[in-house]
């Protein structure tokens, strides 16, 4: 199965077709549709939208696309997108600069870790679909996470502080 799917030597390899040009189609996709500069709506091609069409006896206002981009087109629009890309660089560069100001501290491979983990969730991932970011507990651990990872710089310089108590001076 490898050989004939994932080998990249292989002409039947399946890996750039699956991780970057299905994305990007449905992503291109979702601009087919004439609503994509304001969209349909939070929630209209989500994973819940199956649930609320059979329940209701309605129609899907829109034909779903498997891209988590184009999934934000269809639901938020041109601008849902943008904005999303602009929390997602907001969020990574203030978790960076904690990451930066931890190096060379025991709680470096943590804080890259957890910003790490907030890159894949919230780019690569969600690039690829948007059922990894609606995940509940993946979504509840990366902002618990970056919570965590926020706090970091005080902890450490508390543990640090602890570790080397202040000299009594002699008189």
């Amino acid at each position: 199965v490898y050989s004939e799917t994932l080998d990249p030597r292989s002409p039947k390899n399946e890996l750039l077709h699956r991780t970057r040009d299905y994305p990007l189609e449905n992503l291109i996709g979702a601009f087919d549709n004439p609503r994509w500069p304001y969209g349909f709506g939070i929630g209209t091609a989500s994973l819940g939208g199956q649930y609320v069409t059979r329940i209701f006896q309605v129609s899907i206002p829109t034909e779903p696309v498997e891209s988590g981009f184009g999934c934000l087109v269809l639901e938020m629009g041109i601008v849902g997108l943008v904005l999303w890309l602009v929390m997602s660089a907001a969020v990574l560069i203030s978790a960076w600069k904690v990451v930066r100001k931890l190096r060379g501290s025991p709680w470096f491979p943590l804080a890259f870790m957890i910003f790490f983990y907030a890159f894949l969730l919230l780019l690569p991932f969600t690039f690829q679909g948007i059922q990894a970011y609606q995940d509940f507990v993946l979504n509840a651990y990366l902002w618990l996470l970056l919570g965590i990872l926020f706090r970091l710089p005080k902890l450490a310089v508390s543990a640090q502080a602890a570790a080397n108590p202040a000299q009594p001076t002699v008189a």
